[in-house]
Order: structure tokens, then C-alpha cells, then sequence
């Protein structure tokens, strides 16, 4: 699967920081990860997706397996 489609699968909060004065975006299967402060909720959300894409890419490289993704694994039953 393109790692492109792969982000998609994951569960991501976006949540406005009165400290940062910007949208910050998270994503539960990398609890490491944040998006940087952002003027708008879409423009966390793209610049989290981006770095979680560059992670699954070199998570491919070095032939590790990707997080599950919580959302997925959950309607699996």
C-alpha cells in the first residue's frame, strides 16, 4: 500500500494551544509525533500527515512494520 493511503488509516486529534496561539495536530499510533503550530486546523492536520509519511517511508526502507492503526483494529472484530 502507498504510504500516502497508509496515513489516512491512522486516528489524528487536532486541537487549538492558547500557549503555541496556533492549531497543533497529534496522532495516537506515534504519541512521539506533533505537528508544529499552525493557523489553521488543516494546515496542522497537512504538516503532521507529512511527517508521518516520511516515517512509514523509512519505516519501509529499513523493512520495519508500520503502527496498527487504533481506528482499523477496532471494527476488526
Amino acid at each position: 500500500m502507498k504510504q500516502e493511503w497508509k496515513a489516512y488509516d491512522y486516528s489524528y486529534r487536532i486541537h487549538w494551544s492558547p500557549g503555541e496561539r496556533g492549531y497543533i495536530a497529534s496522532v495516537a499510533e506515534f504519541p512521539t509525533m506533533q505537528s508544529p503550530a499552525e493557523a489553521t486546523p488543516q494546515a496542522a492536520l497537512n504538516a503532521l500527515m507529512s511527517t508521518v509519511i516520511e516515517d512509514l517511508h523509512q519505516r519501509e526502507i529499513n523493512h520495519e512494520p508500520p503502527p496498527e492503526s487504533l481506528a482499523l483494529g477496532a471494527t476488526e472484530s
